[in-house]
C-alpha cells in the first residue's frame, strides 16, 4: 500500500487536494490490515517522539477546559490524536522498507509525480492562463486559486523526487525535475509556495556544503520565527509601510501582516495557556474589519482574523500558549536531530534539510495548521522523506 500512497499523492493533490486526508486514512488502514494479517500489527516508533506527540495532543485536549470554543476544541483534539497515530504508522512503514523496496517505492513515486504534474499542466492550460500570459495581459482575479494547495505539495515533493531521480537515473534528470517544478510553481502563481521553494534551494545549498550547518539553519529559522512573534507590534507596521511603498496592490501581504499583529496582541492576553485549541475563529475582535492601506480616497480593509492566522507558530501560541510552542519546538528539534550527517551521502541529508525548510516556510505563511488535508499532506511528505532520504541510495 505504501507504493500506492507514493504514486497517488500528487495526482490526488492535483485533482482534489482537499481530499488528501482520505488517501492518507485509506493508506494507514491498509497498512494496519496488512500487518494484522502477518501478525505485525504494532509499529515500533521512536519512543521520545511518541512521548512528545502524546504530551502535545494531551495538552491540546486539556485546553478544551478553558477554551472559548469547546466543541471545536474537542473535535480538533480527536483529529490531532488520529493524525499523530497515523503519522507514527506511516513513518514506521517507510522506515521498514528494505533496499529493493525503496527502489520500487522510488519508481512508483516518480511515476505518480509525473502524472500529477501532467494533470496540473492540463488544469493550467484549460484555465486560459497560458493565453493570458502570451498576450502579456494581467491575470484577473485568481484563475488558478483552486490549485494553491496543489502548488504547496509540489514545492515540498520536488526535493525527495529529485533525489530518487538522481539515484535511479542521473543528476541532470534530477535538475530537470527541480526546474520543471519551478516552472509549474511560477505558472500556478501563488507566492507562498514559490517563496518556500526558493527557501528550499537555499537550504539545500547550505546543507550540501555542510549537513551540520544545514541543520543549524533549520533550528535558527524556527527560533527566529518564535522570537519575532512578540515583536510583531513593532515590526509589522514597518513591513507594511515598505510593502505599500514598493509593491503594487499588496492586499494579501499587508492583510497577512495585520492578522499577525492582531493575533500577537491577543496572544499576550493569555501568553502561557492560550485561548484554547482551535479558538482562532472565535477570538474576540476577530470579526472586525481593520484598516490595511489607502488607495486614493478609498480605505482598504480586511478581517482581523479570517478563521486562522495563516501562520502555524502564531496559531499555536495563540491557542495553546507558550507550552504548546515549546512542545512543538521539541518535536521539530527531534526531527532535525534525526537528519543524518554523512560524508558518503551528501544528497540525502541535504534533501531532508531542503524539504523541511520548504514545509516550514509554507506552514508559517499559508494554511491553518489544523486543517485535515494539510496535516495529511505533511504526514505523507514525512513518509516519503523517510522512505527516500534517510537510508543509502537505492541505485540501479
Amino acid at each position: 500500500m505504501i507504493y500506492a500512497l507514493g504514486f497517488l499523492f500528487l495526482p490526488v493533490a492535483a485533482i482534489a487536494a482537499a481530499q488528501t486526508w482520505v488517501l492518507a486514512i485509506l493508506g494507514v488502514v491498509a497498512i494496519l490490515a496488512s500487518r494484522a494479517v502477518h501478525g505485525q500489527f504494532w509499529p515500533k516508533p521512536n519512543g521520545l517522539l511518541v512521548v512528545l506527540m502524546g504530551l502535545f495532543v494531551g495538552w491540546a485536549a486539556l485546553s478544551s477546559i478553558w477554551t472559548i470554543n469547546p466543541d471545536r476544541a474537542i473535535k480538533t483534539a480527536i483529529r490531532l490524536a488520529l493524525v499523530a497515530a497515523s503519522l507514527l504508522v506511516l513513518i514506521d512503514a517507510a522506515d521498514r522498507l528494505d533496499h529493493t523496496q525503496r527502489r520500487k517505492f522510488g519508481r512508483w513515486l516518480i511515476g505518480g509525480t509525473v502524472l500529477g504534474l501532467a494533470l496540473t499542466g492540463v488544469f493550467i492550460a484549460s484555465s486560459g492562463a497560458v493565453a493570458v500570459w502570451f498576450s502579456e495581459a494581467r491575470l484577473t482575479g485568481h484563475e488558478l486559486a483552486q490549485l494553491n494547495r496543489t502548488s504547496s505539495i509540489i514545492a515540498m515533493l520536488a526535493w525527495p523526487v529529485a533525489l530518487i531521480v538522481a539515484q535511479i537515473y542521473n543528476r541532470y534528470a534530477a535538475a530537470t525535475v527541480i526546474g520543471l517544478s519551478a516552472v509549474v510553481l511560477f505558472m500556478l502563481a501563488p507566492s507562498t509556495p514559490v517563496v518556500a521553494f526558493f527557501v528550499g534551494v537555499c537550504a539545500f545549498s547550505i546543507a550540501w556544503f555542510s549537513h551540520r550547518l544545514g541543520k543549524r539553519f533549520l533550528i535558527l529559522a524556527f527560533a527566529a520565527a518564535v522570537i519575532v512573534i512578540p515583536l510583531l507590534g513593532t515590526l509589522a507596521p514597518l513591513a507594511i509601510e515598505f510593502l505599500i511603498a514598493n509593491v503594487p496592490w499588496p492586499n494579501s501581504e499587508v492583510h497577512r501582516l495585520v492578522i499577525w499583529q492582531f493575533a500577537s496582541e491577543r496572544i499576550f492576553e493569555n501568553p502561557l495557556f492560550g485561548w484554547g485549541l482551535d479558538a482562532s475563529r472565535a477570538i474576540p475582535g476577530g470579526g472586525d474589519d481593520l484598516f490595511l492601506f489607502q488607495v486614493s480616497d478609498s480605505p482598504i480593509t480586511g478581517r482581523a482574523m479570517p478563521l486562522h492566522p495563516h501562520n502555524a507558530l502564531v496559531q499555536i501560541w495563540l491557542e495553546l500558549g507558550l507550552l504548546g510552542v515549546m512542545l512543538v519546538g521539541a518535536i521539530f528539534s527531534l526531527a532535525v536531530a534525526g537528519i543524518p550527517e554523512s560524508t558518503s551521502n551528501r544528497a540525502g541529508p541535504a534533501t531532508l534539510v531542503a524539504t523541511t525548510a520548504c514545509a516550514f516556510t509554507i506552514v508559517q505563511l499559508g494554511f491553518g495548521i489544523w486543517q485535515g488535508w494539510w496535516m495529511a499532506s505533511l504526514g505523507l511528505i514525512v513518509m516519503i522523506a523517510v522512505a527516500t532520504c534517510l537510508h543509502p541510495p537505492a541505485t540501479k
